[in-house]
């Protein structure tokens, strides 16, 4: 593959002057957006264009497979910053295919921050396949200013169509990311809708035609999914106490992993073992922090038969809501609160604190008081 760009008069007399190559870095990125941006192709491209203009890479800092929307994670970029900041750098100028190899930040002053810490060190940033010289000039700043916008831009919008793309699949009942549940299996399906084979844990689909579907698990997984909601709902057992039993007689939890209250709860409350797959809850654009997305904006498909009734499931739903608190016995709360104490490095709770109990309407387990018991003697 062949790459050209139109050499500056510095660069032609540097050529042909018979001085010795200039020292430079380069700054390669790549992410799965586009085969142009592979490792190969920008260092193919980069070392002709140095060959041109009398220029050797003496060091090279990779981002593999590494999105350009921050600057978390980008442990390359982070060490030439550092590199040119620290004065550490044994050359002048950094080599980048493409404004967009630089960051596709959302922020376009972010961009312009880290390139202003180099080029402020003393080390400059050149980009080699953009229709400008990075020289400073009012034209090249305005230029380099819309390819920022261009990066970012190009990244919102392939966001949002991926966003769309996966409602879309996800209302068709195909399975869009996310961990493996307890008593539930992922199935692969072809173009067709042919079954195909179980994914295991950790395993993906290996064709992008290919798509995933939830099905039953294991009848033993989903008999223990039934005793969970008859001994939450029906028997009014706590949740710690749930996990408890669980772990006593040796039921094997998710992935292996045993029992707990949040595994307890996510079972009680995935509305998955009544058939249905809640999809687009929360919201996770561009690098930014989740959000969740109000009721309305949830979907919400019919994927396989029930593994529980309705009733039952709105009844531990009915009880969630009515007690957020809901799922620590007496011994559980005293043993937490013991450890509390102790990291605290106050007196032992049975000596200093009393505990009393009462009962909540729609269960057996106790709700604590703890109130602190005044030390003050008697008479006074």
């Amino acid at each position: 593959m062949t790459y050209s760009h139109p050499m500056r008069e510095a660069d032609r007399i540097s050529v042909t002057s018979g001085e010795p190559p200039r020292p430079v870095a380069q700054y390669l990125r790549m992410s799965s957006e586009h085969q142009r941006y592979s490792f190969a192709n920008q260092k193919a491209a980069m070392q002709e264009y140095a060959e041109a203009r009398n220029l050797i890479v003496v060091k090279s800092y990779l981002d593999p497979a590494k999105s350009g929307l921050t600057l978390r994670k980008r442990k390359g970029l982070q060490k030439l910053i550092s590199d040119s900041v620290q004065g550490l750098a044994q050359f002048k100028e950094v080599l980048v295919y493409d404004v967009s190899r630089w960051g596709r930040f959302q922020d376009h002053d972010e961009s312009a921050t880290y390139e202003f810490l180099c080029r402020n060190a003393g080390v400059g940033v050149r980009y080699c396949f953009e229709p400008f010289d990075n020289d400073g000039s009012p034209m090249s700043a305005i230029m380099k200013h819309i390819k920022r916008v261009m990066a970012a831009d190009y990244s919102a919008a392939l966001s949002e169509r991926i966003h769309r793309a996966q409602l879309y699949q996800a209302r068709l009942g195909f399975k869009q990311g996310g961990s493996m549940t307890y008593g539930v299996r992922r199935m692969l399906v072809d173009k067709d809708g042919n079954l195909r084979f179980l994914l295991d844990h950790g395993e993906r689909k290996g064709l992008q035609t290919d798509r995933v579907i939830y099905v039953p698990g294991p009848d033993e997984e989903l008999a223990i999914v039934r005793r969970i909601f008859r001994m939450f709902v029906t028997e009014r057992w706590s949740i710690s106490a749930i996990a408890r039993t669980l772990n006593a007689e040796g039921v094997i939890g998710a992935r292996g992993r045993p029992w707990n209250d949040s595994r307890v709860r996510y079972i009680l409350a995935n509305e998955l073992f009544i058939g249905n797959y809640v999809y687009n809850r929360t919201t996770r654009k561009l690098q930014s922090p989740t959000t969740r997305n109000p009721p309305e904006a949830w979907l919400r498909v019919k994927v396989m038969d029930p593994v529980v009734s309705p009733r039952i499931f709105h009844a531990a739903a009915k009880a969630f809501g009515a007690n957020r608190g809901y799922g620590y016995d007496k011994k559980d709360m005293l043993r937490a609160l013991k450890s509390s104490c102790a990291r605290d490095n106050r007196s032992r709770p049975s000596s200093s604190i009393s505990v009393r109990t009462r009962q909540h309407p729609l269960a057996t387990r106790s709700t604590l008081v703890v109130s602190k018991m005044r030390s003050t003697p008697l008479g006074t």
